[in-house]
């Protein structure tokens, strides 16, 4: 027993981890997953499976390292690197559809899904910016005003950004649905994904990417990845794209009819 101690003593001790380094990771962690901090500085492990009418994704996790350390780098920024961000999201119509490229960068499914990329299009950006204009003339007022986008941004949150222009965002969103789909082009289908992720981070609901179970037939007991959402005038999705693991076929389904699964992110070694 007095040995076993022994070398109990001798073993190496871990360095500790700063606060500020683990407030920093579990600011991450809560920017990757969409889970509230409180939530996240238990740990990733927290955020258990649930219904898809249930709960908010904005950064489903993936073995996406790129996307991973991007969205990383963003959790991180300066205040004055905030107001910066808040500052070109509030600039319409172009500067939002850059910040929201940047905000919602591209990615893809997982290995073995068949899904492809999200969030991409060469035009996705264009795609962005000529909605914004196009409604903002169509619809008079719709658009927030010089001196409200102004207010906004210099609150160095671009959440607040979101808030004057969550009218005409979601108008956006509504409006893209009724372009029809270019399979072709994935701009616009980046484009509907990129406003599909800026809509949940003020309502519950899930981002495409998000990684599901199927509960109702024909895919019953099958997971799947959601690749887009339906909307209303207000309030969550009202229903969710989905493509099965390995079916080429997408279904729209009920969020009642979806779990999401829980997904353990990578950690920075494996990245």
């Amino acid at each position: 027993m007095m040995v076993e101690d022994q070398h109990q003593d001798e073993r190496p001790r871990r360095k500790p981890v700063s606060g500020r380094a683990r407030r920093r990771a579990n600011r991450a962690r809560a920017a990757l997953t969409g889970v509230p901090y409180s939530v996240a500085r238990r740990g990733l492990d927290a955020y258990c499976e649930g219904p898809a009418s249930q709960g908010r994704t904005i950064y489903p996790a993936s073995t996406d390292g790129h996307r991973l350390k991007l969205i990383d780098l963003r959790a991180g920024r300066t205040f004055a690197q905030r107001v910066h961000d808040a500052r070109v999201a509030a600039d319409l119509p172009w500067g939002r559809a850059r910040h929201l490229c940047e905000r919602f960068p591209p990615t893809r499914g997982e290995s073995g899904t068949g899904v492809g990329p999200l969030y991409h299009g060469e035009w996705r950006q264009d795609v962005l910016a000529r909605v914004y204009t196009t409604i903002a003339t169509e619809v008079e007022g719709l658009a927030p005003s010089v001196g409200e986008l102004a207010w906004a941004a210099e609150l160095g949150e671009e959440t607040a950004v979101d808030i004057v222009c969550a009218l005409l965002d979601r108008t956006a969103r509504l409006a893209l649905d009724r372009v029809p789909s270019i399979r072709a082009d994935l701009s616009f289908e980046g484009a509907k994904q990129t406003l599909d992720a800026l809509l949940v981070v003020s309502e519950d609901g899930h981002s495409p990417g998000t990684r599901v179970r199927i509960a109702a037939e024909p895919y019953s007991g099958a997971t799947g990845t959601i690749v887009g959402a339906r909307w209303e005038l207000t309030g969550p999705p009202v229903a969710y794209v989905v493509r099965p693991d390995g079916v080429a076929a997408e279904l729209v389904a009920n969020p009642d009819d979806l779990v999401v699964l829980a997904f353990r992110a990578p950690s920075r070694r494996e990245v």
